[in-house]
């Protein structure tokens, strides 16, 4: 089965909906195409330089923060 970017995000909405988001949060998908198969992720606090060098090292197609 192949998941894709949307299916990460509707999942993670599914118990954490955007209506919950307080006004100085940016909710949602803010980069990137939808239709991407992920087969790796990266969970992080705050997306720095440092992030996305050890994502594109590691070969991740989404980070999650």
């Amino acid at each position: 089965m192949s998941v894709k970017v949307n299916d990460v995000v509707a999942f993670l909405e599914s118990f954490a909906p955007q209506s919950l988001a307080e006004k100085w949060d940016n909710p949602g998908l803010l980069a990137g195409d939808p239709e991407t198969e992920v087969r790796k992720l990266m969970l992080a606090l705050d997306v720095t330089p440092d992030v996305v060098k050890e994502a594109v090292e590691k070969k991740v197609q989404m980070i999650i923060s």
